[in-house]
């Protein structure tokens, strides 16, 4: 019996082993990927590399096109929420920069990383990620478009256990619609909501008047037919994330020490995980900023973090002298420890609910 596998994207169920693989030409129209009878094993599975599967039919333009190998692996789907001004597109693609460049501190972890699907991480390298790390630019706010991944790499622990890691980052006002293209949301199994701190009364804009961000509603709302069995709680877990904390380390202790430990041991190191998301809660609460934590609430398991994809303020599309990521990756470290990808034996558990601190 083959294999059946459900679309991450929109949710239709792919007869996995029965679907041909497709390559994509180079006028960029998918055809079927044909063995020459001449050709052996070794080229064969080259050429399978760079190949896909779709979700329905060749060159239909409500298909999605999934890596050709992606049902080898466990799938650890990250929806990313936040509204559009943000900064989780920022946020994303200094996370993805700082795993991808697979530095020592990585590789004590036990973790490699490589490309799942070439073509897209390719695209999104040179469109997003290489712009804003080397080029210092700032980022245009996320577009309402089809929703297909941001990014999907393979990430292989020391066990030698593999999982396809794929990010959605959506649009903040895409997340209210009611059409087939959130449909995502019935994949999703891990959680990145983005915390603004501008929209924040009281920390970096005086006359804020946020009352909480509807994207981590809407999210919650469309989440909130999963709860783990027999608990009130959703059983997905969830990163939260206090963006652009270098525009509240000089005005607030707590942030500025947390800040100041931004080096590659202490980032990596998941033991102060539970420190940092007691005194991100609490720092949130003694502000007021409750509407905020809901995720945290919420979510049988989450963690929060201060981090900074930038570490300076644009200066019109361009980011100046000080710009450089701090704590990217620990909020993505935490989310992979929470989900199977890397032991948490060094973070202790936290969990959701109306106690949690």
């Amino acid at each position: 019996m083959s294999a059946v596998l459900e679309c991450p994207i929109c949710l239709r169920w792919i007869d996995w082993d029965g679907t041909p693989p497709v390559v994509f030409g180079p006028d960029d129209r998918p055809e079927i990927l044909r063995k020459d009878p001449r050709e052996d094993d070794v080229a064969w599975r080259t050429r399978l590399q760079t190949a896909y599967r779709p979700c329905s039919g060749v060159g239909s333009p409500d298909s999605h096109y999934l890596p050709y190998d992606y049902a080898d692996y466990k799938a650890v789907i990250i929806g990313v929420f936040g509204e559009s001004r943000s900064g989780k597109s920022h946020l994303v693609a200094a996370m993805i920069s700082r795993l991808c460049a697979n530095d020592a501190a990585l590789r004590r972890l036990g973790l490699t990383v490589e490309p799942l699907d070439l073509r897209t991480h390719q695209q999104y390298m040179s469109r997003t990620v290489e712009p804003f790390i080397r080029g210092r630019r700032r980022l245009d706010p996320t577009q309402p478009l089809p929703v297909v991944f941001t990014d999907a790499l393979k990430v292989t622990n020391r066990d030698g256990d593999a999982f396809a890691v794929s990010f959605f980052d959506v649009a903040g006002e895409q997340l209210e619609r009611s059409d087939p293209e959130v449909r995502f949301f019935g994949s999703v199994n891990a959680l990145l909501f983005v915390i603004d701190p501008d929209s924040i009364p009281g920390l970096t804009q005086p006359a804020a008047t946020a009352i909480g961000d509807s994207t981590f509603e809407e999210a919650l709302k469309r989440l909130g037919g999963r709860p783990a069995p027999g608990r009130q709680f959703l059983h997905l877990p969830a990163a939260l994330v206090v963006a652009k904390a270098d525009l509240l380390r000089y005005s607030f202790d707590l942030v500025g020490e947390w800040m100041s430990r931004s080096g590659p041991a202490e980032e990596t190191d998941l033991s102060t995980a539970e420190q940092e998301s007691e005194d991100v809660y609490a720092f949130l609460v003694e502000r007021r900023a409750e509407p905020w934590l809901r995720p945290a609430e919420k979510c049988y398991r989450s963690t929060l973090h201060f981090a900074s994809a930038t570490n300076v303020s644009a200066t019109e599309s361009t980011y100046g002298d000080g710009f450089g990521q701090r704590r990217v990756l620990k909020p993505l470290l935490a989310l992979f420890a929470m989900a199977g990808v890397l032991d948490d034996e060094p973070m202790r558990r936290v969990e959701g609910g109306e106690d949690a601190t």
